[in-house]
């Protein structure tokens, strides 16, 4: 058995199934680690196995370790999702009730921490091998062992004036937390959270934080060259749109209730602005998306981007808060980059984004090949891993998933059908060579 603390352990896998993503599937296959790195893969037998331990693995499939690109690890302490019959407007006020109550108790610091750590380790256990997550305080992710790589958004938001003393303090908390999460060796990126919370003038100081440290730190080029990404939450509600235009209605009544509306009437911007702001960074999540197939001028701005900007949605989210899936044949008509992401558990029931996958395959939205796509190239090109993880290839660091089917596939149709069956269970999860999550035998 490889452990968590045998690092960087060479081997090869044999496997009945090997699914590269940078390549096409082989069956009855084996896989070649050594000190971390993928150093070959083909089909049974390898013409030299160099000495190296050979562990069968029998009736599995393998392929590239999964990329959740967005989440909210903070509610992973939730044993069930805030009520979301009502719509987002009426979630957010759970949601705000519950931040409150938390951060009235003295242990709150530890619960977040300790929620956090157990949202990583439930990803690791679905087969994650890579996290995009929004950071709401400043929590020290570089010294969680055994996790998966990690993209910190730390989020912004707020009606305050960017010039205020509040406006400023916020701002310098945010940045702050970035620096250090940077300087601490975690891949960062910054979020203005959605145009119904978010000044537009806070956002654009944020736009300009991420070019300031592109023109900073940016000056490599090709695979090392350091991003700074931006994340955003557009078009979630169908009511957005009417409270970004006149300031009122459900999200204006909301506001209110919790005390937050300001005196002065906030700057806010629309959906279109959004997008043409975050396509000044060199990469931008658009994140849900619900509702953008109805706004032609956003949906125009996004295709217009889309070598710098890709949609990440949350199926099972999205479906509970607004009754529907998003706009994927939208999207794939306009050419746009999608990947998948679970949000947290505070509006779904677990993080496994092969469940999210399977929810558009079952809804005829997407192929199985597409899906896999959607949680391993594409999420990691979201993310700035795209020269790291999201397929398996040699010379890469071996970040790969090994999946246990109920019923043996007979082709690679079946067997990537099969990674999206509910009754796949992950033996365990890879990353750089080393397990993060289950078994290895």
């Amino acid at each position: 058995m490889l452990n968590s603390s045998q690092q960087h352990r060479s081997f090869i896998i044999r496997t009945k199934w090997l699914l590269p993503v940078s390549s096409r599937p082989l069956e009855n296959a084996w896989l070649r680690v050594e000190r971390g790195l993928v150093t070959g893969f083909g089909t049974w037998p390898p013409r030299s196995q160099n000495g190296l331990r050979v562990i069968d693995q029998d009736n599995t499939i393998i392929t590239t370790g999964f990329i959740n690109a967005h989440t909210h690890l903070e509610f992973s302490s939730c044993q069930e999702p805030f009520n979301t019959a009502g719509g987002l407007h009426e979630w957010i006020r759970d949601v705000v009730a519950w931040k409150r109550q938390q951060s009235t108790s003295f242990v709150d610091s530890a619960r977040n921490n300790a929620a956090i750590v157990s949202g990583i380790h439930e990803s690791a256990a679905c087969g994650v091998v890579a996290l995009g997550e929004i950071a709401t305080t400043n929590t020290f992710y570089n010294k969680i062992p055994n996790r998966p790589r990690l993209r910190v958004f730390r989020e912004f938001l707020g009606f305050d004036s960017p010039a205020s003393h509040a406006g400023l303090s916020r701002e310098a908390t945010c940045l702050g937390d970035a620096q250090r999460l940077s300087r601490a060796g975690i891949a960062v990126g910054l979020s203005p959270h959605a145009p119904y919370s978010t000044q537009w003038n806070v956002g654009k100081t944020v736009a300009n934080a991420s070019r300031k440290s592109l023109r900073r730190r940016g000056l490599r080029r090709g695979k090392n060259r350091t991003l700074t990404p931006l994340a955003m939450h557009l078009a979630e509600s169908q009511f957005e749109a009417e409270f970004l235009t006149t300031q009122t209605g459900h999200f204006r009544t909301l506001f209110e209730d919790l005390g937050v509306w300001p005196d002065k009437t906030p700057n806010l911007a629309t959906t279109a602005d959004w997008i043409s702001l975050l396509a000044t960074s060199d990469r931008g999540l658009i994140i849900h998306g619900t509702h953008l197939h109805n706004d032609q001028v956003a949906l125009s701005q996004l295709q217009l981007h889309r070598q710098k900007l890709i949609a990440v949605v949350c199926p099972r989210t999205t479906l509970a808060l607004s009754g529907k899936l998003p706009p994927i044949s939208e999207f794939k008509k306009s050419g746009i980059r999608i990947c998948l992401g679970t949000d947290g558990r505070g509006s779904n029931p677990d993080l496994s984004i092969r469940a999210e996958a399977a929810c558009l395959i079952e809804s005829g939205l997407v192929t199985p090949q597409e899906a896999l796509s959607m949680i391993s190239v594409n999420g990691a090109w979201a993310l700035g891993f795209e020269h790291r993880t999201g397929c398996i290839a040699t010379g890469r660091p071996a970040d790969f998933v090994i999946l246990k089917p109920s019923v043996s596939p007979n082709t690679a149709d079946q067997a990537t059908m099969t990674i999206f069956d509910s009754m796949t269970k992950v033996v365990a999860t890879f990353r750089g060579g080393r397990p993060i999550a289950g078994d290895f035998l």
